[in-house]
Formats: structure tokens, C-alpha cells, sequence
């Protein structure tokens, strides 16, 4: 009976030995395994386009909409656009598009390379090849033009180029304005007009 307690005891010191022992090495071996885990888990990326400032913050296919107090209606879209300064409501748009629906039948439509809105003042610049077309048959080239957002109105920044009904011309400033009298838009041509007639064959 003596040799079998001092068997028992034995054992049971050994085991508080080897059981601590055996614990430590499989928290060990969990460890290393996590630790090679992770080393061989590669993180997901975009391909995103940073600005200058490491940041890209851009609204894609912006637009805005409304009506004169003519009842006019006024749209404007672009490819997309981005904030411009701290400030709130300017944006830098590219490949800007507008189109104004007259009450009076016909349309006037714009497009440009690239443009600025302005909310609070209620205006777009429109710069690099901008084109107006007209529904009475004028279409006019120019570098820059300022359009407004809620009225029927724009005036070219320089130099105009165009054809209409009564052939080219040429012209140093153009101003597009609506009557309250819901008559129809006129396109003022002014600064030095230089008009190449070319009378309608038959």
C-alpha cells in the first residue's frame, strides 16, 4: 500500500509539471501560427486617382434643374464635377452641358469643355470651346461664356464666332437675353460685327 501512495504522489507531481508545461506549448504553437497568418494576408486596395492634395472627392453625372420666372426651364448636367475651396456651393465641372426650354417654343443649348458653378451666385462659367446653338438656326463658338442658372441670360467673355440664317460672323461680344414679355430670346451681337453674307441658292 506504501509503494502504491508513493507511486500516486509521484505521478501527480509530474503531471503538475508536464501539464503546465504542454499548455504553454500549444498557446505557443497558436501564436506562431496567427503571427504567420497575418504576414501572408495581403490587404485590399482601390486604384483611386488623388488630387494634390492626396484626397479625390468627385460627384460623377452632376445636374440641376428650374424655371425662370418666364417659365422657362433651365437644366444643366455635367460628367462629373469637384468642390472648389473651403467654401460651400462652387464646383469645377467637366464636360458641362445646358439646355434652356423657351415658353416661347424654341430652345438655346450650351456645352463646354469644362465650367464653374457658382450656386450662390447663380452662375456657371463655361470655358475651353464653348458652343451655343439656337433653335432659329445660329450656332456660336467662343472660349468663355457666363451663363446664368435661373434666368435666360449669358454673355460671351470675348471674342465670338457663328453662323445663322444670314451666314457668318464674326463679333466681339455676345449677349443672350429673355424679355418679360415672353418674346422670343434675343442674341445680341455687338464690338466690331464683321458678317460674311451668303444669300440661300435656289
Amino acid at each position: 500500500m506504501a509503494w502504491a501512495e508513493d507511486g500516486y504522489s509521484r505521478l501527480v507531481n509530474w503531471l503538475k509539471i508536464l501539464l503546465p508545461l504542454a499548455a504553454l506549448a500549444l498557446l505557443s504553437t497558436v501564436f506562431l501560427l496567427s503571427e504567420t497568418q497575418e504576414a501572408q494576408m495581403e490587404l485590399p486596395y482601390a486604384d483611386v486617382e488623388a488630387g494634390g492634395d492626396g484626397l479625390a472627392e468627385r460627384v460623377l453625372k452632376p445636374s440641376f434643374s428650374g424655371a425662370t420666372e418666364r417659365g422657362d426651364l433651365i437644366a444643366f448636367v455635367a460628367e462629373s464635377a469637384r468642390p472648389v475651396g473651403t467654401g460651400l456651393g462652387a464646383l469645377s465641372a467637366e464636360n458641362f452641358q445646358g439646355r434652356i426650354d423657351l415658353v416661347s417654343g424654341g430652345d438655346i443649348t450650351f456645352r463646354s469643355d469644362e465650367a464653374l458653378l457658382d450656386q450662390p451666385e447663380g452662375t456657371a462659367e463655361l470655358a475651353g470651346s464653348v458652343v451655343v446653338v439656337s433653335s432659329t438656326g445660329y450656332t456660336v463658338e467662343t472660349a468663355g461664356l457666363t451663363a446664368w442658372l435661373n434666368d435666360v441670360r449669358a454673355e460671351s467673355s470675348g471674342e465670338i464666332r457663328g453662323e445663322g440664317p444670314p451666314g457668318r460672323f464674326v463679333a466681339g461680344r455676345m449677349v443672350v437675353t429673355g424679355d418679360a414679355d415672353l418674346s422670343d430670346v434675343q442674341m445680341v451681337f455687338t464690338d466690331g460685327v464683321k458678317l460674311v453674307y451668303e444669300p440661300e441658292s435656289d
